[in-house]
């Protein structure tokens, strides 16, 4: 047997045995006295808000508490066993620490974290953004074309670490340019309209893109702004770049440190299908569709070193697209988290799991594992789904909506009133209306559920800038805005969601930095949530929960965000892992106190958010 075939066995075998220790894992987040510590700075003194972490041997599952201002912690109940545990926080070494937990013993693990200048690479992408310089009017306006066109396939802080010259710099960005997506709207929802801008304004006749076709948006974009961004980039990453000021959020402290996260790794080698996370076994399954019966296959979870999992900062942020994270999710009534599939969404009132198939709907009985398939849309749905109170689907795809009625299969479509303007995600109200939201258009439309009319409604934009050329202002009117690349002042209302027991629609502004809220019952804009602490962190999808607390991830920033629409309140709390790139989230209102599942694109695992208070009186 060749050494390959037999490294490949041993890892094979490994793999198995590793997923077949997987521990049951507790869904309680309140502390008990089987592993508790302190932890102090090598001056005596606690320290609040540092994150520690116990995970056991031979498990898929990290569980992470947070030290209060005496710089004590305590974990939930956790598995009898022996378990490797380390403490973090910016600015400070990593202590890495052994403890044997048994059931009803108490044990104790004390931390000493000496101090230690911030190495950049540990820093997430939005500290990153926030730690460039801005000292002139055009490292400011620099950042913002930064952001709205070199962040969307690779994390800044994947990137920004690497040294490059003005050579070199050119030649990333030429490869940028030829990979830039391309090819007509609404066939590819992705790829911008050939030819001409949002809304249909055309561009010069015989303008082409690097593969020689009709030039888009995204490569309009980037000539644009290519010599400025040669520029800026050779001087805060070249070979004699600027010196960094690292700028790392502050660490948590008060009720951000009352939460208990619980991250399950994914396997990097799964069946094709829908995955199934069981939090109480933290197995993992795959289900697909294969001549009409479902094809159940257990999937293995291979162990991750700790720069793959993220788990040591100092290690950076990966290149997300090797980690086979999740970018969506959906909580299932049987209490299972389902995962890898596009445009996921949840049915409870018949325990199904909706998802996009191509042309078509997807949908998984929970129950029975039944998977029924709807096709008939003209275009592959985007990024949205969402069941109405009746039972009726609705989808997002690249000319507006499709409504499928699963009793009789048919499929309905409805355009937005003004064309070519990127239609994301989408979200249904309580009134079972339909909305989307327009990247390219810095807009929402919504669908009257009862009568098909179609409403649209423009967000304030350009965002105020006093340091924005009047070019910037002439191109972002001309060309716009699409997935990968904007102009500054490009609002990006991306993700969304409606509040299915509430009043409102709320969007994340994925180039702003805030949440976008909007009455659904007038059909007007109320106001834009700014989260000056998170300019840089992309917002992504919002989640209100059952008390209309509003929950969002964010691609550039590895923390969880939540919005109390009425105050205008805003809390943060911090996820222990680096380079999560999160995208989407699930809420489940079956518990006491609503907990936020986080899905990591950027790392292969799903986290499990607990909160020890009530979070509806924040």
């Amino acid at each position: 047997m060749s050494r390959s075939r037999v490294l490949f066995l041993a890892l094979a075998i490994a793999a198995v045995a590793f997923s077949a220790t997987l521990p049951a894992v507790s869904d309680s987040a309140a502390p008990s006295n089987e592993l508790t510590g302190t932890v102090r700075g090598s001056d005596g003194k606690p320290l609040e808000g540092v994150a520690v972490s116990a995970r056991a041997d031979g498990s898929s599952v990290t569980t992470t508490v947070y030290t209060n201002q005496n710089g004590a912690y305590a974990f939930p109940k956790l598995d009898s066993g022996r378990y490797q545990m380390w403490a973090q926080a910016m600015g400070f070494d990593r202590p890495v620490a052994q403890a044997a937990v048994t059931a009803g013993s108490p044990a104790q693990q004390n931390f000493t974290l000496k101090s230690t200048p911030i190495v950049p690479r540990s820093l997430s992408s939005a500290e990153w953004m926030l730690s460039l310089p801005d000292d002139t009017s055009f490292d400011r306006r620099m950042k913002m074309v930064v952001l709205n066109n070199c962040s969307n396939c690779h994390l800044p802080a994947n990137w920004l670490e690497k040294k490059f010259d003005e050579a070199s710099w050119n030649t990333v960005l030429d490869y940028m340019e030829k990979i830039a997506p391309h090819g007509s709207v609404p066939e590819n929802s992705a790829g911008d309209p050939e030819g001409h801008g949002v809304a249909g304004m055309p561009f010069p006749a015989g303008e082409l893109d690097a593969n020689g076709d009709p030039i888009g948006i995204h490569t309009k974009l980037m000539r644009f702004y290519r010599k400025d961004l040669i520029t800026y980039l050779t001087t805060v990453a070249g070979p004699t770049a600027v010196k960094l000021q690292p700028k790392p959020f502050a660490r948590p402290k008060g009720i951000e440190t009352q939460i208990v996260v619980t991250e399950y790794d994914l396997p990097f080698n799964r069946p094709p299908g829908v995955g199934r996370l069981d939090p109480r076994t933290a197995k993992v399954a795959s289900l697909a569709n294969r001549d009409g019966k479902t094809i159940v296959q257990d999937a293995a979870i291979e162990p991750r070193n700790e720069y793959r999992s993220g788990s040591d900062w100092s290690w950076g942020t990966r290149d997300e697209h090797l980690e086979r994270g999740a970018h969506d999710i959906a909580i299932g009534t049987d209490g299972n988290v389902y995962f890898g599939m596009n445009a996921m969404s949840e049915d409870p009132a018949r325990n199904l799991i909706w998802y996009g198939a191509g042309r078509g709907f997807a949908s998984l009985n929970v129950k029975t594992n039944e998977i029924k398939t709807y096709m008939g849309v003209s275009n592959a749905l985007s990024h949205g789904t969402q069941v109405d109170s009746k039972g009726i689907v609705w989808g997002s795809l690249g000319t507006g909506w499709a409504r499928l009625d699963p009793a009789s299969g048919r499929v309905t479509e409805f355009k937005t009133l003004t064309s070519d303007t990127r239609p994301y995600d989408l979200g249904v109200d309580r009134f079972d209306n339909a909305w989307v939201s327009q990247m390219g258009l810095d807009a929402l439309s919504v669908v009257d559920g009862r009568t098909g009319d179609v409403t649209e409604i423009r967000l304030p934009s350009p965002l105020k800038s006093a340091d924005l050329r009047p070019e910037d202002i002439k191109i972002y009117k001309e060309v716009g805005s699409w997935d990968h690349n904007a102009a500054p002042g490009q609002l990006g209302p991306r993700r969304m969601v409606g509040d299915l027991t509430g009043d409102y629609v709320y969007s994340g502004l994925y180039w702003a930095g805030g949440i976008a809220q909007i009455d659904a019952r007038t059909k007007k804009f109320v106001k834009i949530h700014a989260i000056p602490e998170l300019r840089w962190a992309q917002p992504y999808k919002p989640m209100p929960d059952k008390n209309h607390q509003v929950w969002f991830s964010n691609s550039a920033a590895d923390v969880l965000g939540m919005l109390n629409p009425n105050s205008g309140r805003i809390i943060l709390y911090q996820l222990p892992t680096r380079g999560t790139n999160s995208r989407h989230l699930g809420v489940d209102n079956t518990t006491p106190v609503p907990t936020v599942w986080v899905p990591y694109t950027g790392a292969g695992k799903i986290a499990r958010v607990q909160f020890r208070r009530d979070t509806s009186k924040d």
